[in-house]
């Protein structure tokens, strides 16, 4: 099949068969042969601009949806991880609680909440919502898109972003007065 074929094609292709083009792409870019290379860097070319086309429609459809519409847009069309769920878990039933102790409530030693949960944010900021700079480093604070933090760096849950999790089931767990 020549390769205009194949790149007609890819909007037929789902995203698990993109995947594998393009990891087969790569592999063809590095160790192909020289009209391999040339065909495996028109294909990347061709996913990167669908790939592109897709943000952009996507960025259309979900610039004005509410908060909430977009965290079930998101969570629908990636779904969370078991992991994911008991890390969105920990922050809905200890709000006002630092990484460290996010991580304990999620039976982790290290403090690895804020790793997962901004890598979660991560994966589905096209559905969401870009992250905005961290103030004490120049990179993107994913953890900001669902949760705020407080100069403590003490994390909450955004309001809207909580009512959207009890739409999937979520809630934080009411806390006992002692």
């Amino acid at each position: 099949m020549s390769i205009e074929k194949i790149i007609l094609g890819l909007p037929e292709k789902s995203a698990a068969d993109r995947k594998a083009m393009r990891d087969n792409a790569i592999r063809l870019a590095d160790t192909g042969s020289e009209a391999q290379r040339a065909q495996a860097q028109q294909l990347l070319a061709a996913l990167d601009g669908r790939e592109e086309d897709e943000r952009k429609t996507l960025f259309a459809r979900l610039k004005d949806a509410p908060v909430g519409q977009r965290v079930l847009e998101a969570f629908k069309a990636v779904p969370m991880t078991e992991n994911e769920r008991k890390t969105i878990q920990a922050l809905l039933d200890n709000p006002g609680s630092t990484s460290t102790e996010l991580s304990r409530a999620c039976g982790h030693d290290s403090m690895i909440w804020q790793m997962h949960f901004g890598n979660l944010c991560k994966d589905r900021q096209d559905r969401l919502w870009p992250a905005e700079i961290a103030e004490h480093r120049d990179a993107p604070f994913f953890s900001g898109i669902l949760a705020d933090i407080d100069e403590k760096n003490r994390f909450t849950m955004k309001p809207e972003v909580a009512e959207a999790f009890a739409v999937l089931g979520l809630r934080g767990r009411k806390r006992v007065s002692t």
